[in-house]
């Protein structure tokens, strides 16, 4: 009896574990070959399955019952990830192994309400929580866990299962499970962190911290498979003369100016374009944004903005210098059936042909009707 409780409060729970690194290991797969999702959950499906034909066993031999079974789709659920499977692995877990065991004679088949009454009660009590955001989400998980321990109580006493054994399982075997799971999600949400500073490291500018080239890039290639964008717009923009900056005030105070610069572009435009727009760190004072979904006309007001207001006061560094800016920049359409590469391409010759023609302006391409081309306000 030792041997059983011990296992049912130590290998168990360990054994569930394992099968939930296991599913975390395949559901990475589907975040990587979106393509072939359907197929893939396909295979998390299968695994589970598998996985719990594994559990009912060792169940059975340690504790003859079936334990811990709904631990894995809760744990999936609270990880929000791919949950449209993980909701329909939920709802037919108690309905297929109640079918089991009625099956091999452990279970009577007049107690199929029990098996739908477990079923709907965890999708609604997981549902709940999950919506129910005012509680830290390990804790709606922890009250989860413990709900199933309950339920697993409260069933095997209607069917006259009730054990010292089944008791140790339900009660310490899930508060293991809890200590090795809470251990186990910090430890996933510290490398997320990391790896979360190493990608925005990456991409972004060690300068203005505005996002760099590289970011630009990827931004453009992701663009290009999204279906909820009807337009992009592209722009490009120049600090004028900013070499002069450099040279007349020396690169600390260019450094402040391209700061300052960068932060109130940044500011204007995520603010009259929320969840739409980036902004880039092309090279050197030149800068980029890529705007979706809105008229190039509107971005074109905003710009003239940032414009009017470097033109009505300077730049103040911490050494006390007033320095004066202006901006080149321009605007272009992606159009139907070209390469995003080829619209930032043009972007940028746009660009120089403002430079070559007076600076302080922008431009906007004559691919929108209500185009300002050369119109300088």
């Amino acid at each position: 009896m030792a041997i059983k409780i011990f296992n049912a409060i130590v290998y168990l729970p360990i054994i569930v574990i394992v099968m939930i690194v296991g599913q975390i290991y395949f559901e990475s797969y589907l975040d990587s070959f979106s393509r072939y999702s359907s197929i893939l959950a396909i295979i998390i499906s299968i695994t589970y399955f598998i996985q719990e034909l594994c559990l009912l066993q060792i169940s059975f031999l340690n504790l003859t019952d079936l334990t811990f079974t709904m631990v894995l789709p809760i744990t999936m659920l609270f990880r929000k990830k791919h949950s449209a499977i993980w909701w329909g692995l939920l709802a037919a877990t108690p309905l297929l192994f109640g079918l089991y065991k009625a099956i091999i004679g452990i279970n009577s088949f007049s107690n199929w309400w029990i098996w739908v009454l477990k079923a709907g009660f965890f999708v609604a009590i997981c549902w709940i929580l999950i919506k129910y955001v005012k509680l830290p989400i390990f804790t709606r998980y922890t009250m989860v866990i413990i709900s199933l321990g309950i339920v697993d109580l409260l069933t095997q006493a209607i069917e006259g299962r009730l054990q010292v054994i089944s008791v140790s399982a339900a009660t310490l075997g899930l508060a293991i499970f809890l200590i090795f799971e809470k251990d186990r999600y910090a430890f996933e949400n510290k490398n997320k962190q990391k790896i979360k500073l190493l990608r925005e490291g990456n991409v972004r500018d060690d300068l203005t911290g505005l996002l760099n080239y590289r970011a630009l890039s990827q931004e453009i290639s992701g663009l290009a498979q999204r279906q909820d964008i009807h337009n992009i717009c592209i722009g490009a923009l120049d600090i004028d003369h900013f070499k002069s900056v450099n040279d007349r005030y020396g690169h600390f105070a260019g450094n402040e100016v391209l700061n300052t610069f960068s932060a109130t572009l940044r500011k204007r435009i995520h603010a009259a374009f929320p969840g739409h727009a980036h902004v880039y760190r092309f090279g050197g004072e030149e800068l980029s944004i890529i705007v979706t979904n809105y008229p190039i006309t509107e971005i074109h007001t905003v710009l003239q903005d940032v414009e009017d207001f470097f033109n009505q006061q300077p730049i103040v560094t911490s050494e006390g210098m007033k320095i004066r800016i202006s901006f080149s920049a321009s605007l272009t359409n992606h159009l139907n059936g070209e390469i995003l590469d080829d619209t930032l391409r043009r972007a940028d010759r746009m660009l120089y042909s403002v430079k070559n023609n007076g600076r302080g302006w922008i431009i906007t391409d004559h691919y929108h009707k209500q185009s300002n081309s050369k119109d300088k306000e």
